[in-house]
C-alpha cells in the first residue's frame, strides 16, 4: 500500500478476470482478484501499487440525489466526492448527508464546495510480472463501516469486491511505483525475511514468484483462524514442501491467548538473528498503528538480546539496516 505522491498517470480501464474469496467461512471477506493488463503497456515490478479510482453505490448516489430534488450532481456523487467521510461542517447537527437533505434544503453547489473529492485506493501487487504476464494480482480485504453508517461498506473494497462486473473493462486503475519497498538486485542471492499478517502479505507473493528459485524465504504470517483465513495457503505449503520457504504462522483466535507474529519472532529470535547477521533482507507489510510498531519493538528486543546489545546500540544496528535498505516497511 501507498500514497499518492504526485498526479497519478492517465487511467487505464482493465477488466477483472477472475475473483475468488480467500476465506469462505470466516466472518470477515477478503478476495484474490486478477485484473487484465492487456494493451495497458503498465509495466510493474513486485512491491509496487496498483491505484484504483474507485465509485460510489449507485443506490445510495440514486437515494441522495431524490432527496437532493437535483440530478445534475450524479457524476459528482457517484465518481468524485467521497461520501465516506462527509465534513461536520457540512452536516451540521445531522448524523449523516441523506438525513441532512431529507430535512434541510441544500444547494447543489453548496454540496460540490464542501464534500471532500474521492481519492484512488493503493493495493499492494500480488503477483510478479515475470509468472502472470498481462496479469495483476491484488488482495483485497472488504472493509466495513459502522453500523449506523448508511455506506456499509468501504467505498473501494466493495466495488472491486462486490459490485464491478467481471470482465467488463470498467476498472480505472494505474500504476504506482514504489520507492521504498522492493526487492534489490543484489537480494538474489541474499535470504529474505518477510512479515505480513492479513493482506500484508499480499507483496510477499509477488516476492516468492520472482524468487522462484532462490531457497532461503522465511514468511511471517498472521490471521484469525487457522481453518479459514490462512491465504494462499496451497502457495505457500508448495514452496515448504520444496524447501523453498520457511513459514512460521499467528492464527490469533485459534487458542485462548492471543498470538501474533511479533510472538512468532521472539519465539525464532535466535534463528532470525542469525539470518540478519548473515545479510538477510528484512521486509515488513501491513497495519502501521499497531503491527508494524509490535515489529519493530520486537527487532529491538530480539537485536538486543541475541546480539547482547545495550539499547542505543540496538537503535544504531537497526538504523544501519534501514540505511542499507535492509528494512523495508510498507505499512498503512
Amino acid at each position: 500500500m501507498s500514497t499518492l505522491k504526485s498526479k497519478p498517470p492517465k487511467a487505464f480501464l482493465a477488466r477483472i478476470k477472475e475473483r475468488v474469496r480467500l476465506n469462505p467461512g470466516s466472518d470477515k471477506e477478503t478476495y484474490h482478484i486478477v485484473l487484465d493488463l492487456e494493451g495497458s503497456g503498465i509495466e510493474y515490478s513486485v512491491g509496487d501499487c496498483i491505484g484504483v479510482y474507485p465509485e460510489n453505490d449507485p443506490i445510495y448516489v440514486k437515494t441522495l440525489l431524490k432527496a437532493l430534488g437535483d440530478q445534475s450532481l450524479h457524476e459528482f456523487l457517484l465518481r468524485r466526492a467521497n461520501l465516506n467521510r462527509i465534513p461536520k461542517k457540512v452536516l451540521g447537527e445531522h448524523p449523516d448527508l441523506l438525513t441532512l437533505l431529507k430535512y434541510k434544503k441544500v444547494e447543489p453547489g453548496h454540496l460540490q464546495e464542501k464534500l471532500l473529492p474521492l481519492l484512488p485506493r493503493f493495493y499492494s501487487i500480488a503477483s510478479s510480472k515475470n509468472q502472470v504476464g498481462n496479469e495483476v494480482h491484488l488482495t483485497v480485504a472488504l472493509s466495513k463501516n459502522p453500523s449506523d453508517s448508511p455506506v456499509p461498506y468501504g467505498v473501494c473494497s466493495h466495488y472491486l469486491c462486490h459490485r464491478a462486473p467481471l470482465l467488463k473493462p470498467v476498472i480505472p486503475i494505474f500504476l504506482q511505483p514504489s520507492r521504498h519497498f522492493s526487492l534489490p538486485p543484489e537480494s538474489a542471492d541474499r535470504s529474505v525475511i518477510m512479515i505480513g499478517p492479513g493482506t500484508g502479505v499480499a507483496p510477499f507473493r509477488g516476492f516468492m514468484q520472482e524468487r522462484e528459485r532462490a531457497s532461503k524465504n522465511w514468511l511471517f504470517f498472521g490471521e484469525r483462524n487457522e481453518e479459514t483465513d490462512y491465504y494462499y495457503r496451497s502457495f505457500w505449503e508448495k514452496l515448504t514442501s520444496q524447501n523453498k520457504l520457511k513459514i512460521d504462522c499467528a492464527f490469533s483466535r485459534d487458542q485462548k491467548e492471543k498470538v501474533y507474529v511479533q510472538h512468532k519472532m521472539l519465539q525464532n529470535s535466535a534463528q532470525l538473528w542469525k539470518w540478519l547477521e548473515e545479510g538477510a533482507y528484512l521486509f515488513v507489510c501491513g497495519d502501521a498503528s499497531k503491527m508494524a510498531k509490535d515489529v519493530d519493538k520486537a527487532l529491538h528486543k530480539i537485536v538486543e538480546t541475541e546480539g547482547n546489545m545495550p539499547a542505543d546500540d540496538a537503535k544504531a544496528y537497526i538504523k544501519n539496516l534501514r540505511k542499507l535498505k535492509r528494512y523495508q516497511r510498507d505499512v498503512y
